[in-house]
This record gives C-alpha cells, structure tokens and sequence, in this order.
C-alpha cells in the first residue's frame, strides 16, 4: 500500500480560533482532517500517522466539547454525517471511545449536534432514542442512518453487535427519513437477519410516498418478447454476474434482453447478449430515470436488490408488469413492487420458505444460481507460515460478535496453534473501517492468531487462500462464491447451516458434491468438526483425500439448471394476471 500523508494540522491555530470565537473556522478545520480520514483508508499506522492521531484526537475532543463552542448551523449535518470516521478514528487510537465525552456532554446546554456527532454503536453510554427524537426529528432521522454505518466493520465487536442489533428495532413514525439508504438496506440482514424484515418496510415505505416516487410517472406498453436486467455488478469478476450470468444467457434466443446499468458509466461490462443497454443513475441528489421512463418491457430481472442505493429505489417503483428478483443478494426486499423471488428447491427450507420472502417464491431445481468454474490456474503453493492456516473468506459485515466466540472455542480445544486469515475484500476500505476491525478481532483471538488480508486482486486472495490448511463458513450470512473458491482449490471446508438461502447455499454445495459430514447444523457441531479437522491429521487426511476426488464440475459447477430459468420466466409471462389473483403465497416449483 503506498504511504499517506496526513493533512496539514496546527494546534495553535485552533485554539486561536477558539479564543476568538471564531468556531466556523474552527469547525472548517475540523472537518478538513475528518474528511481526509473519511476517503483515506490506512492498512497499516506508522509512529507519524499515530502521533498525528492521537494529537488531532486530543485537541479535536477537547475544544469540541467545550460549553463555549457551538457548532455553526452549516456545520451540524457534516458533523453527524461523520459520525462513523470519528467513531473508526477513535477505534484506532489509544481513547478507544469517546464515552468519557459523552460524559461531559450530558449536563451542557446546546450539546445536541455534538453528542449525535460522538454517539455511535461503540459506545457504552444509553441514551434514550425517543428524547432524541423529541428534540429534532430531522436530525435524529439523519444520526440513525449514520450509525447503523458501522455494520461493516463494528459487529466483531461486542458492545457495538448489541447496541446496533438494539437501534434497527427502533420503531418511531418520525424514522420517515433515511440517509444513507443503500447501507441500512443492505446492512440489516447482517446486523440481525430476524429483523431486517422491519428496517427494509421503513425504507421502502418511505421511497413510496417520496416525491421520487410519485414524480416517476412510468409509462409501460409491454411487449412479452422484452425483458430488461436491472444490475450495478454485471462484468466477469463480480460474484454476481459469476452465479446468475446463465441465467440471464438463456433468455437471450426467445428474447430482446436490456442492461439496465446503475450507476456510472463502465467500460468492463458483459453486454454480449443484451440488443441496447441504458443507464440510470443518481444526479443532481436525484435518481435519473429518463432511460426507462417510457419502455416496453413486459419483465423486469433484477439479479441484486440491495447492491446499490439505484436498486432499492428502482424496486419501488412499476416499470413493468412483472417484476422479479434473484439471489444475487439472497434477501427478500420485504415490501417492494416486487411480485417474485427465484431461488433453488435444492437450498430452500422444504416448509415454510415462503415466510422468509414478502415476494411470491419461484423455486428452480438446483440451487438457484449457477457457479461458474473459477478464472484462476492452481499453482504448487508452499506455505509461507508454519501455523495451521484456516481461512476465513468473510467480508467485514459478516463477522460478528457471536461466531467470534466459536472461535474462541476452537482456539481452546485445538492442540495446533492456529492462524485466522480473513479476507476482508473491499468491505473496510470506507471511512476507515480497517483497522478498528483489525484491532477488535486481534483483542479477542489474539494479535498472532489473526491475519486481516487486505484487498487484493482475485489471482492474489486466490494464492493466499490456496496456502490455507481448511476453510471455514461464516454464519447467520454464509459465503457462496467464497465456497466454490475453497472447494476448487480442494480445501476441506466446514459450513453451518440455518434457515435461509444464504445460510444455506455452501452446505447444500457440500451435500451436493457429497462431502455432507462437513455441514454442521448447530454451533456445537460446529466447533467439533473444525476442531476434529485441526488435531486429527488421519481423519483430516481422509477428508482432503474426499475433497480432492469430489466431482465438482458435475455437481456445484453443472449449468444446465439455466433451462429451469428460461421455463419460469416463460411460465410467469405467460400466467401472471392468473397469480395475480391467487391468495396463495405457496411457492410455485418449476419442474
């Protein structure tokens, strides 16, 4: 990683502004070096950098929570908006948190702005969300948003996995406003995956009665040889497009097929099978959606909702008379104008799937996705270290609180010393949520028996991963391409299994493969089994031996479930105004 210079900072000056009352400048520099540490991600502190910290820290903590200084009503926004930098910044310092601030905030006049800018999910001071509300409802609509921010790095902590599992239950009908949708969205299911359900209403109900949404004005004439694929993630590296790209191929014969792109203009996207492709995306703090606002589609697929803050609001509207979702993000969007989910029998609960989705669920034989086979030679990887290496291909936000304690277990009953290594992906490269977590998970394994990867190219994760001894699924939100990684590099690999698609897909993969003895169903098993892995080397033998002879291009990378995809959407064009009318939220196999 190349060296970052910390900003321009002279303490001298502040105070200086401060004894001139000057706290619009004051507040001005303030700011400046927040920013810096909001777009600048560091993997790594020298002595410079960390004096820098804790000298900005001492002076920005002390002024800012004087009873003198009154934050300018141009500022109060931006403060609470960096709410997560401060908290990260705070994370990565010797202060830890800002509670003792907190503290002197209490009893002050005008401290409101100042303690929702401090007040974050790390914290272990309560205050009562209700008061907050109470004192100015737009700017508490905008402190909720801003704090549930720390879902992607903050669950590996333990007073921030409770406080934040506390704040998404919040139920207030002021809570109208959302800030940074696409994090609250997306980040519920992994702060609690029984609760999201609620957070995703809130947001959706909110888009629909926004003047976005009554302003949209779509105008449909529906052709039924016309389907649109609304996507942000549609080129070959993306573990979207590699699980749903078949699917979207097999329609490209009976149909005219339209990329949707959201977002920015990308020159690596795959349109190969697509006749036009059209962009929306967000300008002018508004959602352009001049492309779409007259068309011809008769359906609309939707291979991520969740992805992109372009995907939720866009979910909210009708832009065609059938509109579908599929597991590119495997979570229901609990509320949308989306009729259907398509997901796989082979994955999905036999009874009572349907509860998990607020769509009607389409369920294709297989998995409902179609793994392709890696882009990635296999090398003769040596070992670089001399500790038993499991892996642990889980994002940032799919490391909380309570799988860590499994580990902790594991490190008790394990006669090997062990090496995490995490492969954090581009999950902690924002507002610096890098070394917190890094620091968070050395406190509770152990500073050696934790190695955080930093982003790297998929050829480089792929060497790493491949000198790792087992591999190891995180739980309640379990990998899927992080499982065909593993497994194509022949790596024993244990999964636990829940309740829903994405806690689900790797263990039904293993089943499928016939390595059924790596799946556990509870946390007890769990831990048995990595452990037995990690000090029985004959039965680990044993094991890698199955996984090597394991007949994966026939089981987890077969493709020809894609005609299933074709046959529903056939199926839905063809009888959607009949399922229209049905009460019936059973799901609809296709055989």
């Amino acid at each position: 990683m190349n060296k970052i210079t910390t900003p321009q900072f002279n303490p001298n000056e502040l105070l200086e502004n401060y004894f001139l009352q000057d706290y619009d400048r004051l507040s001005d520099k303030f700011i400046y070096v927040l920013e810096h540490f909001e777009n600048q991600t560091y993997f790594t502190l020298d002595n410079q950098a960390k004096y820098f910290i804790h000298v900005f820290l001492k002076n920005f903590l002390y002024f800012f929570t004087q009873p003198e200084y009154v934050i300018p009503d141009r500022h109060v926004a931006r403060f609470i908006q960096l709410n997560l930098t401060i908290s990260n910044l705070v994370a990565m310092s010797d202060f830890k948190t800002t509670d003792a601030y907190l503290e002197i905030l209490k009893n002050q006049q005008r401290n409101f702005a100042k303690f929702l800018t401090l007040y974050s999910a790390r914290n272990s001071i309560k205050v009562d969300r209700k008061s907050i509300f109470d004192s100015n409802e737009q700017l508490a609509c905008l402190w909720y948003s801003c704090f549930c921010e720390i879902y992607r790095s903050g669950l590996v902590n333990q007073q921030a996995y409770n406080n934040i599992r506390e704040h998404i239950t919040y139920e207030d009908e002021r809570l109208i406003d959302f800030y940074n949708i696409e994090d609250i969205y997306f980040g519920a299911t992994y702060i609690d995956g029984d609760r999201d359900r609620e957070v995703k209403q809130k947001i959706n109900k909110a888009i629909q009665i926004s003047p976005f949404a009554t302003a949209a004005q779509i105008k449909n004439t529906p052709d039924p040889k016309k389907i649109a694929i609304i996507t942000s993630l549609w080129f070959s590296q993306h573990s979207v497009y590699r699980t749903l790209s078949e699917y979207v191929e097999s329609l490209s014969e009976d149909y005219e097929l339209t990329l949707i792109y959201l977002g920015p203009i990308k020159n690596n996207l795959d349109i190969g099978c697509f006749k036009a492709i059209k962009y929306v995306y967000f300008k002018d703090d508004g959602l352009n959606i001049g492309a779409i606002r007259e068309n011809e589609f008769m359906a609309v697929y939707y291979p991520d909702i969740g992805m992109s803050s372009e995907s939720i609001f866009l979910s909210n509207l009708r832009i065609a008379p059938i509109q579908i979702c599929g597991t590119g993000h495997p979570v229901s969007t609990f509320g949308s104008e989306i009729d259907y989910f398509i997901s796989g029998a082979g994955v999905e609960i036999p009874e009572g799937a349907e509860e998990n989705y607020s769509e009607r669920l389409i369920l294709l034989p297989g998995f409902g996705a179609i793994h392709n086979s890696p882009n990635y030679e296999i090398q003769n990887i040596e070992k670089t270290r001399s500790e038993f290496i499991i892996n642990c291909s889980w994002f940032g936000q799919k490391v909380n609180y309570s799988q860590i304690t499994y580990l902790q277990d594991i490190i008790k009953q394990s006669k090997k010393y062990i090496l995490f290594r995490f492969f954090s992906g581009s999950a902690l490269i924002r507002k610096n949520d890098f070394l917190p977590f890094v620091k968070d998970l050395q406190t509770l394994l152990g500073k050696e028996r934790v190695e955080v990867i930093p982003p790297k190219s998929y050829e480089e994760y792929m060497d790493l991963m491949a000198e790792g001894d087992i591999s190891i699924d995180s739980y309640h939100f379990g990998g899927s391409n992080t499982i065909t990684d593993s497994l194509y590099l022949r790596k024993p690999t244990v999964t636990y299994a829940g309740d829903k698609w994405y806690n689900r897909i790797g263990s039904q993969m293993l089943r499928s493969a016939g390595l059924s003895e790596l799946v556990a169903n509870n946390p007890e098993q769990y831990i048995k089994l990595i452990v037995r892995l990690i000090n029985d080397d004959k039965y680990r033998a044993t094991i890698q031996d199955k996984v090597r002879k394991a007949d994966l291009n026939n089981t987890i990378f077969r493709s020809d479930s894609k005609r299933y995809f074709k046959k529903a959407i056939d199926f839905l064009i063809k009888n959607h105004d009949k399922l229209k009318t049905e009460t019936s939220r059973k799901p609809i196999r296709i055989q």
